[in-house]
């Protein structure tokens, strides 16, 4: 049995893991930027904006923790799927797959808090179709057919 859309899914959603640190790191760096405050400074002196007691250094500092558990859960998103793709490989472990992509999208899923839902999804689908397909049974031998 070919497993070419797990395998798909998965590269795909290691890409996109792959992209999500990317992500992370443009956060930590605009986290630890000086460039950043006149641009929130700027942004918060809107009147729209009720911007009483914010402080900016807390924005900055949630900025660069957000960035940087971006970063750590790409990189176990990016990690299990590896892991994945390479069981799934020629129907080799086919349950050790689906279990590190399940696991995969938990990880990205819980410590991105959304922001990697799009990897999340396709490392859970891949999992659940590891999970779901069952190999087809080889043809009856003769020997068989002539016992029934």
């Amino acid at each position: 049995m070919k497993r070419t859309g797990e395998i798909t899914l998965g590269i795909i959603g290691i890409i996109l893991s792959a992209l999500t640190a990317l992500m992370g790191m443009l956060f930590m760096f605009a986290g630890k930027s000086e460039d950043m405050i006149p641009i929130l400074e700027e942004s918060l002196n809107d009147p729209t904006i009720n911007s009483e007691g914010i402080d900016l250094n807390i924005i900055l500092n949630m900025m660069s923790t957000a960035g940087s558990a971006l970063i750590i859960a790409a990189i176990l998103g990016v990690v299990l799927g590896l892991i994945g793709v390479i069981a799934i490989k020629g129907n080799k472990k086919p349950k050790l797959a689906g279990l590190m992509f399940i696991i995969g999208a938990v990880l990205i899923g819980v410590i991105t808090i959304g922001f990697g839902f799009l990897p999340a999804l396709l490392f859970l689908i891949a999992g659940i179709m590891c999970f779901a397909r069952k190999p087809s049974l080889p043809p009856p031998s003769d020997e068989q057919l002539e016992n029934i």
